[in-house]
């Protein structure tokens, strides 16, 4: 992890760390956190919420963030569109995950599961009980979401 000790883990527990990391990102594209500091959150939220090695999380911050001149959250004119966008960013994972499955099943499997456990959780903590689609459908986000990370 980048920015935190594992004992912030230990004391937080997964869900509390998740939805930490969450805001820290939607405040960050807020408030126009360099791009630098904002793949290093997305990232410690990548390899907790998955499970998974600080450099595949790098790997999928990589395609899904940097590489992607379509995602353009720091320039989203309000909460819901920088939210929404954010569900969209780790709805897109799977894909990629997927894409690691063709080379290491047995590796991916974990993933996947731990990745239909992240975006679950973070769809109600953003979006309400009521939230999401479900992750198999290509992760299309609710588009009537509150405007704050986690209203």
């Amino acid at each position: 992890m980048y920015d935190h000790d594992p004992e912030d883990l230990e004391i937080l527990g997964w869900e509390e760390f998740i939805a930490h990391q969450w805001e820290s990102i939607f405040v960050g594209y807020r408030s126009s956190t360099g791009l630098r500091r904002m793949c290093r959150r997305w990232s410690d939220l990548i390899e907790i919420g998955l499970g998974c090695s600080q450099d595949i999380a790098d790997q999928l911050v990589r395609t899904e963030i940097i590489d992607r001149a379509d995602r353009d959250l720091e320039g989203a004119a309000n909460a819901q569109a920088v939210v929404s966008g954010m569900a969209d960013v780790l709805a897109d994972l799977r894909t990629d995950l997927l894409d690691m499955a063709e080379t290491e099943p047995e590796f991916s499997v974990t993933l996947l599961e731990q990745h239909t456990r992240l975006l679950s959780f973070l769809r109600v903590y953003a979006f309400g009980p009521d939230a999401g689609a479900p992750v198999e459908d290509g992760g299309a986000s609710r588009q009537d979401a509150g405007g704050a990370p986690g209203a």
